[in-house]
Order: C-alpha cells, then sequence, then structure tokens
C-alpha cells in the first residue's frame, strides 16, 4: 500500500555531487543546526494539525530522535515539529509512519531529513527550515548538483510501496525549492533503479537492473551492474537509455 506523504511541500539538499554519492551528514557533524536552533524557540506541537492513527500502526510511542539534534526537532505520538531559521513550526504527520532512520542535517543547518518505513511504504523525508518551512519526501535520498542549486531523487517500483515512485528534480532556491521535473509515465518498474551522479548542473546519471538479472539472493543485488541511464535537461530530464552527453 503506498501512502501518501501528508507534509507541507518540498526539500533537500544532503547527498552526492560530481561523481560520487555521499552519505546524508550524520548527527555528529550538526553543530551547526543544533546550536542555531538553541537561540529559537522549541518547536511548538500545538501548532500542528491533529493526525489520528492509520489503522496499520503498530508503533506506541513518539518516534525516537536523536538526542544530537537538541531543541531542533520535537515529536509526540502521531507528529513531528521542526523549527525553522525564522522560529516557525514545520509539521509533519507522523501517524503512519512505524520508524526513522538516518536522521540528518545538512551541513548550514538548512535541511533535516530522515529515512522512514510503515505498513507497506517507505521513503525518504526532507525538511527545509528556509521560510515557513517546507517538507518534501524524495522516496530516497537525493543527489545534489556541483553547484548546490539543484537535486535529484529517483525511486520507481511495481509495488508502489514508495513515496516517490518517479524521477524528480528540484531547483534550489533562496528560500524553498521549485520541482522543475517528475517523470514517471513509460518507465520500467519490474527492476531496481539507481541514482548515480551529477554531470555538470545539468544531466544526471541513472541506472537500471532488469528484473532478470536481479539475484534469488537479494543480498547479492548490489553485485549486479545496472544498466546506464541518464536523464538531462536538453531532454526535458526524461531519463533515457545511455550515458550523459558531452554538452
Amino acid at each position: 500500500m503506498r501512502r501518501p506523504a501528508g507534509m507541507i511541500a518540498l526539500a533537500a539538499l544532503l547527498a552526492g555531487c560530481g561523481g560520487k554519492e555521499e552519505a546524508s551528514p550524520t548527527p555528529a557533524a550538526n553543530t551547526l543546526a543544533v546550536a542555531e536552533a538553541a537561540a529559537l524557540p522549541e518547536p511548538d506541537l500545538a501548532a500542528c494539525p491533529k493526525a489520528e492513527p492509520a489503522e496499520e500502526l503498530q508503533r506506541g510511542k513518539p518516534l525516537a530522535i536523536p538526542a544530537a539534534f537538541g531543541k531542533l526537532v520535537r515529536s509526540d505520538l502521531y507528529r513531528l515539529a521542526v523549527v525553522t531559521a525564522t522560529g516557525a513550526t514545520v509539521c509533519v504527520d507522523t501517524s503512519w509512519i512505524e520508524a526513522i532512520d538516518r536522521a540528518a542535517a545538512s551541513p548550514d543547518g538548512r535541511f533535516f531529513s530522515f529515512d522512514w518505513t510503515g505498513y507497506e511504504a517507505g521513503g525518504h523525508v526532507v525538511i527545509d527550515r528556509t521560510g515557513k518551512g517546507q517538507v518534501v519526501d524524495t522516496g530516497a535520498t537525493p543527489l545534489t548538483a556541483p553547484g548546490g542549486k539543484r537535486l535529484a531523487s529517483v525511486e520507481i517500483s511495481a509495488s508502489g510501496f514508495g513515496s516517490l515512485n518517479a524521477f524528480a528534480v528540484w531547483d534550489i532556491l533562496p528560500v524553498g525549492l521549485k520541482e522543475i521535473a517528475h517523470v514517471e509515465d513509460g518507465l520500467p518498474t519490474d527492476g531496481e533503479w539507481r541514482k548515480g551522479s551529477w554531470h555538470g548542473d545539468r544531466c544526471v546519471t541513472l541506472s537500471y537492473v532488469r528484473s532478470e538479472r536481479i539475484p534469488e539472493n537479494y543480498e547479492d543485488l548490489p553485485k549486479v551492474a545496472g544498466d546506464p541511464w541518464f536523464a538531462a535537461a536538453a531532454n526535458k530530464w526524461k531519463p533515457l537509455p545511455g550515458d550523459c552527453p558531452h554538452f
């Protein structure tokens, strides 16, 4: 079952650029975000809309937030609140989320993100702390272009359990983000999609492992090379077989 991200808009600046993908920052690297939050009001859970639990929810207590985030984040049973850079509160409905993992803030403190899992569902939430605060579920940790002004994510499956089920690109604005591409039609869904890397700010490489090449032992899947794909601004960001052209 695919649950929609019942959130408040867009975001993220957390993953690799150039030739290889980088992991999200660890909580220990988030001193800027935590220090900034200490000078701001605490997140106001009372300002968040009320939420009712999904029928499938098994969790009986608030989501665990790493202590490293100090006053940046607060949670109760069905909601998560994050203080923005302006002192406002941005809210996430967690009534259908069982657990979160890899909670992290970007080095500049702008973004807070985490992986999540729920009943037959999963994704990657990123919260932009600029302005009034924005949230998007990018499906997987997005890749940031070398210039730091654009990001891309791919998460597509036949089951539809993921939260994005598309290839998407966003422009990172001074306040907020603007989705400039969201492609899902015409793409294969029965194999595994993988992120590659950005080539400049106008093309990103991807790869796709066809279903007939997926091993019976899923742990062996990382050893299987995918077929090269790419998505470029020149093609309106539609993923195509092949490699990024030389512009």
